[in-house]
């Protein structure tokens, strides 16, 4: 095994593999090792991966976050390393809007970037609006988010796309591409027919920065590695490894970043998402907990597909950019297994089909290489927003008022772990991106009888299916494996397969994944489940039959 190399941020601390003495109090250390993939994916649980790369003999390069929580733990795995001072990138901060966008050469002081965002609204109110998604974080910094429209009142039933960046405090590059992403849109709009296609088609919302205390750890002035920058938050806590995970019971408590993101995202119907890391370049798509022999994504060949495009983009620009495992595409769990990502969480218990974004090698570009990598990626960006557009949408509405409802768009032999679409009120649209080929679609709502309709769609296409469903009397939520009814519910949920099969268990989870009930059935084709105590909203129901899991969203008046 090669020499793992201890990147310590602060000053050079020697101790060696073999001694079990006293980790050192800083926030944040990183190791490279060479590990087999077993050891990986088994580390992977313990430890937060903070950049896989592949060898030919199949051994990985890895390099380690660890908190000041976790060096005991690790220096009792006895892996020898040496150990040596981080290098910085060469940094020039601008200190007001116009110096940072006078070349976009360079970062934003945490003033001048609240400064750029205000000016965004402000010298383009009819196209921009900035809320907040945390007003105060606990080093008193806020998670802003930038919404684009040509219609910020009214998203008109459109499509949406949410843009995320930086949830790991010293990966900036993102940070720089998101706030260049904002400004490309609106400054463009009305002159670049792409740009304006996509503000007038699209609900756009991006964020540049999750964890601004990562980011401004020691000063609001300045930004790079150790002592500047730091990869957790201010509670030393990787964010992407907090999120609740999938199937797992919750946690009593998650950061307030975490918990602010989940609240941000669960109010929206987003159609698609992206988060931007740093450390690797590669279009990362779920699932991160499961290899793909583990378990597929429904929508894996979909996904591959996206990916294969953003790289390929990129590859127009330059041969030597996007070109890491699957020459810049993978899926999460055959790069390396991580479990609390924010991509899991919104796929699995939201359905919103969101990709992590691996965007410099170097997790903080110097100065002059920082218009290159955009001119690299932003093609890519602006396509991947574009394919919001492509798939099966429409509206669902009542037969006879022509209401619009609030129905689940279900592909039967295909969706499964919330892959399924819902529809947004008040137009009733939905957007499902869906890989080209024949689907059978049933839609169904509550007190409606279920339609299915056999859909042909093609890659790159969209296909307008509206669909109109005539009421019921009776069971009030349908699909082709079990019954749920009534939904919404005051008091009591009705839970009937009817099929030869039985239910075996029932598992209630709020949507931050925090089990609240489960129940083990055997031979039983019907149940109750009892809400009234539970407050109003939505939660996560997963049935399980014949050792396959069955998710759907129910709702609490």
């Amino acid at each position: 095994m090669k020499n793992t190399i201890l990147f310590i941020a602060a000053t050079l601390i020697a101790f060696t593999a073999m001694a079990q003495t006293s980790a050192p109090n800083i926030p944040g250390t990183y190791v490279e090792t060479v590990l087999d993939a077993a050891t990986l994916n088994s580390l992977s649980h313990d430890f937060s991966i903070d950049r896989v790369k592949r060898n030919a003999d199949n051994t990985f390069d890895v390099r380690i976050w660890l908190s000041y929580k976790d060096i005991d733990q690790f220096q009792a795995l006895n892996i020898p390393y040496q150990t040596m001072s981080a290098s910085k990138a060469q940094i020039q901060m601008a200190q007001n809007y116009e110096q940072m966008t006078a070349n976009w050469n360079r970062y934003p002081t945490y003033s001048t970037y609240l400064a750029m965002m205000d000016t965004f609204q402000t010298r383009y109110p009819q196209l921009c609006k900035i809320d907040t998604i945390l007003a105060t974080t606990p080093a008193n910094h806020s998670i802003l988010v930038a919404h684009i429209s040509n219609n910020l009142n009214d998203n008109e039933g459109k499509p949406s796309i949410l843009y995320t960046s930086t949830i790991h405090g010293d990966e900036v590059t993102g940070y720089y591409m998101m706030l260049r992403l904002i400004d490309y849109l609106l400054s463009n709009y009305g002159t670049n027919s792409y740009a304006t296609e996509l503000v007038n088609t699209i609900d756009i919302w991006i964020c540049p920065l999750h964890n601004p205390d990562g980011t401004y750890y020691s000063s609001n002035n300045q930004i790079n590695t150790w002592p500047y920058s730091i990869r957790a938050n201010m509670h030393g806590e990787d964010l992407n490894r907090s999120f609740p995970e999938v199937s797992i019971p919750a946690k009593p408590s998650y950061e307030p970043e975490v918990e602010a993101m989940i609240n941000f995202t669960s109010a929206h119907n987003f159609t698609l998402a992206a988060n931007l890391h740093g450390g690797a370049e590669v279009f990362n798509y779920p699932w991160d907990t499961w290899t793909s022999y583990q378990h597929s994504h429904a929508d894996a060949d979909w996904w591959y597909l996206m990916g294969r495009q953003f790289a390929d983009t990129c590859h127009k620009s330059t041969s030597h950019y996007m070109t890491e495992e699957d020459n810049g595409v993978t899926e999460g769990g055959d790069w390396y297994v991580i479990t609390g990502s924010f991509q899991d969480w919104h796929n699995f218990y939201v359905g919103t089909r969101h990709v992590t974004i691996e965007v410099s090698e170097d997790k903080i570009l110097s100065n002059n290489r920082l218009s290159t990598y955009w001119g690299y990626i932003y093609r890519s960006f602006l396509n991947f927003m574009a394919e919001a557009k492509h798939g099966i949408h429409g509206t669902v509405t009542d037969s006879l008022t022509g209401e619009p409802l609030q129905a689940l768009i279900y592909i039967a032999n295909h969706d499964l772990d919330h892959s399924y679409v819902e529809t947004a009120l008040p137009y009733g649209d939905y957007h499902r991106p869906i890989k080209a080929g024949q689907y059978a679609v049933t839609y169904s709502a509550e007190g409606y009888l279920p339609k299915t309709i056999i859909t042909q769609i093609n890659d790159g296409e969209q296909l307008i299916q509206n669909v109109q469903l005539s009421r019921s009397v009776g069971i009030d939520y349908y699909d082709s494996h079990v019954k749920i009814y009534p939904n919404p519910a005051w008091d009591v949920i009705n839970i009937d397969f009817s099929g030869s099969e039985s239910l075996q268990s029932i598992t209630l989870y709020d949507l931050q994944g925090r089990m609240i009930e489960t129940r083990f059935i055997e031979s039983l084709q019907q149940t109750t489940l009892d809400v009234s105590t539970l407050p109003a909203g939505s939660y996560i129901l997963e049935i399980t039959i014949n050792g396959q899991k069955v998710i759907r969203k129910i709702q609490v008046k």
